[in-house]
């Protein structure tokens, strides 16, 4: 999602638009701060900020107040307005961005679910997904992302959780989060964390969900405490029947940089208890960075061998690391260029359908690996918000698009409808020069519904 309109008119430098847009989804924040909520390197705040306070966008602190916000949305509209009068810019375009950022700024501080769903259709770029795909979309999709709190035995270098208090959420709001799915018609439910196992409640969160009517109950664990005594038996036996695992490199030393913790051997054996379930549906996540890229085809051996013999439906995946929080923080260390990474992830899918295995990927854009387009999760699901705004529910997902960016050359990208580009935090690390269009087909194939 991008902001032209409003970045054109208010003639903005680049850091400052992404400074705004951060300034979007928080009330009020020290200076000390903005770099890391707007993913800029500190040394560009200063000039950005000094031109949206020029142009009134931000309110300047007052008295002791030593905190920076946006200036209410009804001022910036006006200031908008205005300052669009003296310019060539589409006003359509215009009000399109300002609904967004009415949308955006309404979910500030209110309490809201998130949801994720299968994408309503394949996009012109392609058509059915693999089989296995297809089936584990079906056999989980949509769902619930119940997160239980932050409290986590880890302290993954790749956490989106960096700067969050570790603790658990009450039994209540719990409550509150499954009942607001059920009102909606979600039938599934996905427990995450922090690292979910890790509440005192979990059972009573398991068996609640059954009794509200939901279908379907997915546990998503680190798999450390899985291996322990009766743990998944006793989960399962309380309603869990799918459970997704994160699972890095194929060695402890590696590991053990990752999650700052030595829990490889832990791990695997909870890996292993949840693959000899062959009534489990599974899935599994490796986070793609600098430190174990190289390891992916290695990687990918030992999931195959973890699944050899296994009779329910598993499908693994490996996420480019998102440049948030944790990762932000230690952005040389851990983050790689797309083409660099790509080598290592092209070798890792080849491997993979070698032995069988049904390896997806997400988090790459489409002209980096266009020859595995139909291995892109992303092109099959689709992350939203519900807003609960008291007398109704809003769903959108515009903060979680402010995440992601594309370049004005993606318009002419075959695969523009369908590719999310990179995270907004990549390209202020490493620029956009690493995109490069895939030419339109003379003649395209329609969409395929599916």
């Amino acid at each position: 999602m991008e902001f032209e309109a409003l970045t054109r008119i208010c003639r903005l430098s680049p850091p400052a638009s992404s400074l705004l847009m951060a300034f979007l989804q928080f009330q009020r924040e020290p200076r000390s701060r903005l770099a890391h909520l707007a993913r800029l390197e500190p040394k560009r705040v200063p000039a950005a900020l000094d031109e949206l306070l020029a142009r009134g966008l931000v309110e300047k602190p007052t008295g002791k107040e030593s905190r920076f916000g946006l200036v209410d949305v009804p001022v910036l509209e006006r200031l908008a307005r205005k300052a669009a009068a003296r310019s060539d810019v589409h006003a359509d375009r215009l009000e399109l961005e300002l609904e967004v950022m009415r949308e955006v700024r309404a979910a500030v501080g209110r309490p809201s679910i998130t949801g994720i769903s299968p994408r309503e259709r394949a996009h012109a770029d392609g058509c059915a997904p693999p089989a296995e795909v297809a089936a584990y979309l079906r056999a989980l999709f949509p769902y619930l992302d119940l997160r239980l709190g932050t409290r986590c035995n880890f302290n993954c270098r790749y956490c989106l959780l960096g700067h969050e208090k570790r603790s658990t959420r009450r039994m209540e709001d719990l409550e509150a989060d499954l009942q607001h799915g059920r009102r909606l018609g979600l039938e599934r439910v996905s427990l995450t964390g922090g690292e979910p196992t890790l509440h005192p409640g979990i059972l009573r969160i398991v068996r609640r969900a059954r009794e509200l009517g939901y279908r379907r109950v997915i546990l998503v664990s680190n798999a450390s405490l899985l291996g322990k005594g009766d743990t998944l038996e006793r989960l399962t036996d309380a309603g869990v029947d799918a459970v997704g695992f994160s699972f890095d490199a194929p060695n402890p030393r590696v590991s053990a940089r990752l999650w700052r913790r030595d829990a490889h051997e832990h791990v695997l054996e909870g890996v292993r208890r949840v693959m000899a379930r062959d009534d489990l549906v599974v899935g599994s996540i490796s986070v793609l960075t600098r430190l174990n890229m190289k390891l992916l085809p290695e990687l990918v051996r030992l999931l195959a061998e973890l699944a050899r013999g296994r009779r329910g439906l598993y499908l693994p995946a490996i996420d480019f690391v998102m440049p948030e929080e944790n990762a932000w923080a230690q952005r040389r260390t851990l983050v790689p260029r797309l083409r660099a990474a790509a080598v290592h992830l092209r070798a890792a899918l080849a491997e993979a359908r070698r032995l069988g295995l049904p390896l997806t990927f997400r988090g790459v854009p489409a002209c980096i690996l266009p020859e595995h387009r139909e291995w892109d999760m992303e092109r099959y699901m689709s992350i939203f918000d519900v807003v609960d705004l008291g007398e109704r529910s809003h769903q959108h997902r515009a903060g979680l698009d402010l995440l992601r960016h594309k370049p004005t050359s993606c318009a002419a990208c075959r695969h523009r409808r369908g590719c999310r580009g990179v995270y907004r935090a990549y390209a202020h690390l490493y620029g956009t020069g690493e995109l490069r269009p895939v030419p339109t087909a003379k003649q395209e194939a329609p969409a395929c519904a599916w």
